[in-house]
């Protein structure tokens, strides 16, 4: 005998897929690392060139539409064909061409996340206005990977949406199980990139060799970082002399002229020249405190410091650096700003009336050590939560081998970073060593100013002679010394 059987089963709706995957993703985010590759478009044909600036173009219209009337927002974006441009005293319509469905639905993402974003700070007692409308729009979202856009690693090209194929260079930086999530589309005065966030399991990343396990960091001016094993950090890229002379020549050009647009875009070219370089030296200094278990820093008020020592703040990116730190490292462990660590006596706890001219702190329990050592270990006592007689053994901290030695390897990479050693536990022991360095350090600086001076051949070849004639000197002394 046979029998009917009906199974009502209920099929899932699309939202309820889409639910199911955006938790089964938020789980899976648990477990791996999250990298940014940036690519870069190349052999790029006028044609091609036209067809980005059209969409950036056409991004910046239809986001200032959508600022000036909000509630499109909960319209639907994707759909939008035209849009309504101020031109002088009059409105225009202009149509988006090369736009995607998708690109124009993130733009619209953006602004809402910006309104979240002012609502949350306005609720906080934060005095802030409204959107306001874009000269210009320098990134694109793209947000889903296979439709918005999509990387090709065999033939080193990328689809974008509507846009068409590019070359583009660096996809071997992206490992073959990394997980490749959204892109950004960005425009630089040095050509057009593609920021790719891809995901990687944990497990695979390759862990990296550990040279200690707990270093303090003192943020600080003359060292831009002094660590509490007595390792001192200071870099700066300053402003070049190209970029004060592109400056003077946009201030003597005529508003809205094509030569001031073509000085612009020199001056905003040199300024990025810049900022990679006050980059990579950070990079290089991430990196190495990546080799120590656990990094503990004070969230100083890095931005007060401009209004005394703004040049070498902003010369050195320490606020970005400090950022950085804090959301890079997974060991970073900050200590909040009021905690007082450059007059307190690490051994003791006293505190101590020092004034900036006071390099050295001497305490009535004979402890006698640099200040910016001894508020990088008071950092890192504060930061473990250890007592004072916890703490007894980090004053003694002998800086080893292998830390010097990466020290050297990471950071001697970059021309920009100047490193120095101090003694054991940031005594004073090495002070004449010090004070050598100091001056070939100074020498060095010399010469370097020399080179960007644009000197002719024979005054660069009599400054070299001087540089090398005082490098001489400086070496008898040493020898009359021992």
């Amino acid at each position: 005998m046979w029998y009917n059987v009906s199974v009502n089963a209920s099929p899932i709706t699309k939202a309820e897929r889409i639910k199911n995957t955006l938790r089964e993703t938020k789980e899976r985010r648990k477990t791996q690392r999250v990298s940014v590759y940036e690519l870069k478009l190349q052999n790029l044909s006028k044609r091609k060139i036209a067809l980005l600036e059209r969409a950036f173009l056409e991004a910046k219209w239809l986001y200032n539409w959508l600022v000036s009337d909000t509630d499109g927002l909960d319209a639907t974006v994707h759909k939008v064909k035209t849009v309504e441009v101020k031109v002088e005293d009059h409105y225009e319509q202009r149509e988006l061409t090369v736009l995607g469905s998708q690109i124009k639905q993130e733009i619209a993402n953006r602004i809402k996340n910006n309104l979240r974003s002012l609502g949350q700070l306005k609720k906080n007692g934060h005095k802030v206005g409204a959107l306001k409308h874009k000269s210009f729009v320098n990134s694109i979202p793209l947000q889903q990977y296979g439709n918005t856009y999509k990387l090709d690693f065999e033939r080193k090209r990328v689809r974008i949406q509507i846009l068409g194929v590019f070359r583009v260079l660096g996809l071997h930086q992206i490992p073959d199980d990394a997980e490749i999530a959204n892109a950004v589309l960005v425009r630089k005065p040095s050509g057009y990139y593609l920021h790719v966030t891809c995901y990687r399991s944990k497990d695979r990343c390759v862990p990296v060799d550990k040279i200690g396990d707990a270093v303090g960091v003192d943020f600080g001016i003359s060292s831009k970082l002094t660590l509490s094993n007595g390792i001192k950090i200071d870099f700066e890229v300053r402003e070049s002399l190209r970029l004060k002379r592109l400056q003077r020549k946009l201030s003597k050009k005529r508003m809205g002229s094509k030569n001031r647009e073509r000085v612009r875009f020199l001056l905003n070219k040199e300024h990025e020249k810049l900022e990679r370089r006050r980059r990579d030296a950070q990079n290089k200094v991430l990196a190495f405190l990546k080799h120590y278990g656990k990094v503990v820093f004070q969230d100083d008020y890095v931005k007060g410091w401009s209004s005394l020592w703004g040049g070498s703040v902003h010369s050195s990116g320490i606020g970005g650096l400090k950022s950085r730190l804090r959301h890079s490292l997974e060991t970073a462990i900050p200590v909040e700003r009021m905690e007082t660590t450059t007059r307190e006596c690490f051994a003791c706890g006293l505190r101590h009336e020092l004034s900036l001219s006071d390099r050295v702190i001497v305490c009535e329990c004979g402890w006698e050590c640099d200040r910016d050592v001894n508020a990088a270990l008071v950092i890192l006592r504060k930061g473990l939560r250890l007592s004072l007689d916890q703490a007894v053994g980090l004053g003694r901290s002998e800086l080893t081998p292998l830390e010097s030695e990466t020290a050297a390897r990471i950071l001697g990479s970059n021309p920009y970073i100047r490193v120095s050693f101090l003694g054991e536990g940031g005594s004073l022991l090495r002070r004449k060593q010090e004070e050598t360095t100091g001056a070939v350090l100074e020498l060095w600086d010399r010469l370097a100013r020399a080179a960007e001076a644009g000197l002719s051949d024979e005054a660069f070849r009599l400054e070299v002679l001087s540089v090398v004639e005082q490098f001489r000197e400086l070496l008898t002394a040493l020898d009359e010394r021992g």
